[in-house]
């Protein structure tokens, strides 16, 4: 009886999947619209043209990447997979050293500064980890964070339009009372730059090796789950 259920439920579902309409002429004007905005903002401001490209690039790599920090951080307590946390230590690597570069290239130039770093360089202190906690407890209700809501708009999820309304509000008011907790706490709190205290080198290499022992550790807990 079991058996004879399945099969229909089989045979149903190839039913419905033949019904479904072909997508391939959607995309192609996608890709028609994006050529013809591409040359568009080629002649008027090249910058804007690249950035464009750059936009549809990244866009295409989360959607087949699925890629999403907070799935990165809550698949390996819920299914015990790591695939996204290991991805984003690689990128945190990769960034690692091409922002050591430039910014070596910046200081042995020039003084410190920290509002000419190339990078952003902030203060550190109880309104990050305020600010941390509530943003990650804001993106597990959410079912994704910034990159991972937008691509799922793109996929056709309407409740994601939701989520994005909810983030032009909280950047909206975040915008309007900067002031007031730049003056109550962010002033007071301290800016720590490694590379005033130690060496380039050995910062890049110590936060490499930290970074490797993650990925590892990353590994280790998913062969055992």
């Amino acid at each position: 009886m079991l058996s004879n259920e399945m099969t229909s439920l089989i045979k149903q579902r190839k039913r419905q999947e033949k019904r479904k309409k072909n997508q391939t002429p959607y995309g192609i004007i996608l890709i028609l619209i994006s050529i013809i905005l591409f040359i568009g903002l080629w002649q008027k401001q090249y910058i804007y043209a690249v950035c464009w490209i750059l936009g549809v690039g990244i866009g295409i790599v989360l959607r087949y990447s699925r890629f999403c920090f907070a799935a990165a951080f809550r698949d390996p307590f819920l299914v015990g997979n790591t695939s996204l946390l290991r991805g984003m230590l690689l990128a945190m690597m990769v960034s690692t050293i091409g922002f050591a570069v430039i910014q070596s290239r910046y200081i042995y130039q020039n003084s410190i500064d920290y509002n000419l770093i190339p990078g952003e360089i902030s203060s550190v202190g109880i309104h990050v980890m305020i600010g941390a906690f509530v943003f990650g407890i804001g993106m597990i209700i959410a079912g994704g964070c910034s990159s991972g809501v937008l691509m799922r708009i793109g996929e056709g999820h309407v409740l994601q339009w939701v989520v994005l309304l909810g983030f032009l509000i909280g950047t909206v008011l975040g915008a309007k009372d900067y002031s007031f907790w730049y003056d109550c706490i962010i002033h007071n709190s301290k800016t720590v730059y490694f590379f005033e205290y130690l060496d380039f080198k050995v910062v890049v290499i110590g936060q490499l090796m930290v970074l490797m022992s993650l990925y590892g550790l990353a590994v280790w807990y998913e062969n055992r789950h």
